[in-house]
């Protein structure tokens, strides 16, 4: 069974934790930011691999959603999302703003570099 809590961190981050309440571990989070204009950021949201497909993360977005309904009434809220869960983020009234890319970069030293 998995129980949420809600941490206040400070006025404007809100914390979401999943706990498996049989081992007391945290299994999941996600949370959300106070920002200027009566807007909110959800923040990134993470499930532990191994409890991945078992209805963890819908739980904590169904919470937070709930929270902000109850707590933020007329607020715009924002966020950015993988392509995993944009279908759930429509499902749930949001629309696409803009699209993002992700890059990296690979900040290793080259091994066939000499010391001089």
């Amino acid at each position: 069974m998995i129980k949420i809590s809600i941490v206040e961190v400070d006025k404007s981050m809100i914390l979401f934790l999943a706990i498996d309440m049989s081992s007391s571990d945290v299994v999941g989070k996600c949370a959300f930011k106070v920002r200027k204009n009566n807007s909110i950021r959800y923040q990134d949201a993470f499930i532990e691999k191994i409890n991945r497909g078992k209805g963890i993360y819908k739980q904590l977005f169904n919470t937070r959603e709930k929270y902000v309904q109850e707590n933020y009434p007329n607020f715009i809220i924002e966020s950015y999302c993988n392509k995993s869960t944009l279908h759930y983020f429509k499902s749930n009234g949001f629309s696409i703003k803009t699209k993002l890319y992700l890059v990296e970069k690979n900040n290793h030293i080259s091994q066939n570099l000499k010391v001089v």
